[in-house]
């Protein structure tokens, strides 16, 4: 019987991993709907109206409010068939996940309650983020078919937003929970359009009806008729007012729609969707510096408030704006309603913006818009409301002995990430929501080169320690110091914390941590970038689709293999470049296995054989034959028919009884004069190897040479880009041995060690590929790697791998395909077993050099 924290740890480890192919997206859109909950009752204009009969009150922070009580059982339900689904499609070994899921859909403490927390970062952070959330919405194109993991946003219960996270996280929101897709290609061209900065508004036309001057002057006129009306305004209103027209579809920038209103959306009421979580800190004006102790606030669909032990209370967010005292509305106070406008709301969650606003002269933005900046937000600045103003405070009064704002009538907020916690992971890991799990989706700029380090996730974890007992009965995994984040490479791939609980006193949520790295794009665009171009737009979603997956599977080998199978020895892979498929075959077992790239795991084939082939080539002029390396000698092998015809046995009675019966071809290549070296060695199913093995070389007019003698496990036959060195490894020796090439004739000479590898490092040489550089790619088998040779014969890198029998790597493009064995001795070695035999991926950024065919003429060998 499996834990919940068992399940927990495989459904992370399976969502956050599982491999899919890598190809640019096109992005499809069905068409961005225009919402229809416009509620506010006078536009940007809070406006005083009559309560409702049960008039609203503060409440203790205790609890979860019975809202999102009676909406989360509703939402976990949901969550069965979805999760359900992606179990089924990412097949975790020896776990009927399903099964699982059917036997508890009932019994919601059973379920995996998943969150997943966008950082803040700007436009960046909205850009890198969405590609993730494009990867987890089973909505989206593709996204459920084999490998990939969409249907994880449809498994998850909450999700939360930071600055430029919450910006995407209150767009999708306020376009009824369109996909990213939709909201790439909206065909009004109104959200999403980032090539023309906020500075310069929207281009005119559809249904956005505003020149530049219009646009301001909109702007302007909105926040004057918000201030007219008794309220106080701060940056963060021409803010908020901005970023509506990039991200709500709406004339206008939607100014009548409040964050309020996804609360009365029929798919967040039917729990469709996730809980979205906006997140910001508490500052008073003037202050400069955010301490960990800050009051860390957050808005949700149907509240406003703070789960620390100061305020720690929740005021309805529809009627912010109303005047509480001691957590009450006075009798005879009317309501207010319109306060919790959408984009004052995303604004207020990124109001580090407002610094730069006040410094806009050096940005070299639009002269109207400078002058405008300079005119109207610098004396709001100099009156220190570089902040978002949420006055009256709702918590006046409030828990006096501990609320440090009970005594002001101003509620003044900041941007959630100048607390230093960039990530929203306060709303998820408080005990009272139960979150198991959590995606944070870092696009943080913590260097000087604009890459997370970990800071976020360091600044929440220091929090919960902190001895003022701020956490408040949270609990969070051990995070190491940025340096050593750093230098552990945590920032560059998805890492797990919380998976030992030893170090902790309580339960923790285990982070899944997604870091911003570059995987198709250097997405490290700096925060106060204002405008993208649509490529480069598209480029840094795809870049965040491609981390949210690990890559597709191709950065770290850690990961499940592209083809989790069981070879008994996987070998020979070779990339077809017309038709993108990847060949290769297991000898042991006498298969021949298929793939095509385009398609992915999903297209993987498994032929049977006639007799065990250890090599192939293509044979020029025709795809319908290929040459191989069989038990005798040379064949060719018939891909329509599967039938094997020997063209050049390499035994004889010369060679003295029995010799064709205990030998088999191992290794081969094609040189750039189209000869076929194939090297033999003792078949280990008859005998233990000896050194009775030979290179052998065919020439086109099917002559047959002997090359080099007393070879006892050959691999590894390359040429150089120049075709005047030759590389073979006899792997027993440990040595990749070098030889003088003469292309003309192919004839060998002059041998000597190129590269040896240690039998104390554990292995041995086995197959290897070439790169264009000359770098000689070299399986490790029984070493459990990958080593990168120089041309000068020095590693230069390594790649680890997940189980020990690696035999041999291919090249298909910048992506080199690593065949594996079965485990020899699974008794000593038990965790390299589960991987053994299967087929890995992993994109090493350059090609390899080029495979030539064999030129020889058609002539069976009876």
């Amino acid at each position: 019987m499996i834990s919940l924290s068992q399940l927990i740890g495989l459904l992370a480890l399976l969502l956050a991993c599982h491999a899919s192919l890598v190809t640019p997206r096109e992005w499809p859109s069905n068409n961005l709907q225009t919402r229809a909950l416009p509620n506010a009752p006078n536009g940007y204009t809070p406006e005083q109206l009559d309560c409702p009969s049960i008039r609203p009150t503060v409440r203790d922070a205790g609890d979860l409010s019975d809202s999102e009580k009676k909406w989360l059982n509703t939402r976990l339900g949901n969550t069965v068939n979805p999760m359900r689904d992606l179990l089924q499609r990412v097949n975790i070994p020896n776990f009927d996940g399903p099964s699982y899921i059917t036997r508890n859909e009932n019994n919601r403490s059973a379920l995996p309650n998943i969150g997943i927390a966008m950082s803040g970062g700007g436009y960046r952070a909205l850009l890198n983020g969405a590609g993730a959330i494009a990867a987890f919405d089973g909505r989206e194109e593709n996204a459920t078919s084999p490998g990939h993991i969409g249907g994880l946003l449809q498994s998850a219960t909450y999700l939360g937003g930071l600055s430029g996270g919450g910006w995407l996280v209150g767009s999708l929101f306020m376009n009824n929970f369109t996909t990213v897709s939709n909201s790439l290609n909206d065909p009004s061209h109104t959200v999403w359009q980032f090539d023309q900065s906020i500075f310069e508004g929207p281009d005119k036309g559809s249904i956005q009806l505003l020149d530049t001057a219009g646009y301001f002057k909109t702007i302007q006129d909105q926040v004057s008729d918000k201030a007219g009306a008794g309220f106080n305004r701060s940056i963060t209103d021409y803010w908020g007012r901005a970023l509506s027209f990039q991200l709500i579809n709406a004339t206008d920038g939607g100014p009548a729609y409040t964050w309020s209103s996804i609360a009365l959306a029929d798919n967040f009421i039917q729990g469709d969707t996730p809980f979205p979580v906006l997140v910001a800190d508490a500052r008073a004006p003037g202050d400069l510096l955010i301490s960990g102790n800050t009051t860390v606030f957050e808005f949700n669909p149907f509240e406003f408030g703070t789960w620390d032990p100061t305020t720690f209370g929740f005021v309805p967010v529809e009627y912010l704006g109303s005047n509480f005292s001691s957590g009450q509305l006075a009798p005879g106070v009317q309501c207010v309603r319109g306060f919790d406008n959408a984009g004052y709301v995303m604004g207020t969650s990124s109001s580090l913006f407002n610094q730069f606003l006040l410094n806009v002269d050096t940005a070299g933005i639009p002269k109207f818009a400078a002058s405008f900046v300079k005119d109207i937000l610098t004396p709001i600045g100099r009156d220190n409301n570089d902040i978002a103003d949420y006055s009256p405070n709702p918590f006046y009064g409030y828990h006096n002995s501990t609320n440090p704002n009970a005594q002001s009538g101003r509620l003044t907020l900041v941007d959630g990430g100048e607390d230093l916690q960039n990530i929203p992971l306060h709303p998820l890991i408080q005990p009272n929501r139960h979150v198991d799990v959590i995606f944070a989706v870092d696009s943080s700029a913590d260097t000087d080169t604009v890459w997370p380090n970990g800071t976020a996730l360091v600044a929440t974890y220091e929090r919960n320690l902190n001895s003022t007992g701020i956490g408040n009965g949270t609990s969070f995994p051990s995070i190491p110091d940025t340096n050593t984040f750093v230098n552990l490479g945590l920032n560059t791939r998805p890492t797990f914390f919380g998976c030992n609980s030893s170090n902790t006193s309580s339960i923790t949520p285990l982070i899944v941590y997604i870091p911003n790295a570059p995987y198709v794009f250097h997405s490290n665009i700096t925060t106060f970038t204002f405008s993208y171009n649509t490529t480069a737009r598209n480029a840094m979603v795809q870049n965040g689709y491609e981390g949210a997956t690990m890559g597709n599977g191709t950065v770290d080998p850690q990961w499940p293999p592209y083809l989790h199978l069981h070879c008994g020895l996987g070998e020979a892979p070779y990339y077809e470049e017309p038709s993108q498929t990847l060949r290769f075959v297991d000898i042991v077992k006498e298969k021949l296995h298929t793939v095509d790239l385009k398609q992915g795991p999903s297209s993987h084939k498994i032929i049977d054989l006639e007799a065990a082939i250890s090599t192939t080539a293509h044979i020029e002029g025709t795809e319908d034959e290929l040459i191989v390396g069989a038990k005798k000698g040379y064949a060719y092998y018939k891909r329509t028919s599967g039938k094997l015809e020997y063209i050049k046995k390499v035994w004889d009675e010369s060679d003295g009884a029995g010799k064709e019966a205990r030998m088999r071809c191992n290794d081969g290549a094609v040189d750039a004069a189209g000869r076929y070296w194939v090297g033999t060695m003792n078949d280990p199913k008859v005998q233990a190897p000896t050194d009775e093995g030979v290179l052998f070389r065919l020439d086109p007019d099917l002559t047959l040479h002997r090359m080099i003698e007393k070879v006892t496990i050959p691999n590894g036959i390359g040429w150089s880009a120049d075709d005047k060195k030759m590389f073979f490894i006899d792997s027993p020796t440990g040595n990749i041995f070098v030889y003088d090439f003469d292309l003309e004739t192919g004839s060998i000479s002059n041998r000597r060690v190129f590269f040896h590898y240690s039998e104390e490092d554990g292995g041995v040489p086995d197959g290897f590929a070439m790169d264009i550089e000359g770098n000689l790619w070299t399986a490790i088998c029984g070493g459990g790697k990958v080593l990168k040779v120089s041309a000068e014969g020095k590693v230069v890198g390594v790649i680890e791998m997940p189980t020990r029998m690696i035999s041999c790597p291919g090249f298909a493009g910048e992506e080199l395909f690593i065949t594996s064995a079965e485990e020899e001795a699974p008794e000593k070695y038990p965790d390299s077993v589960e991987y053994g035999g299967s087929l890995f991926r992993v994109n090493v950024g350059i090609t390899g050099m080029p495979l030539h065919r064999f030129t020889g003429d058609r002539e069976v060998d009876e």
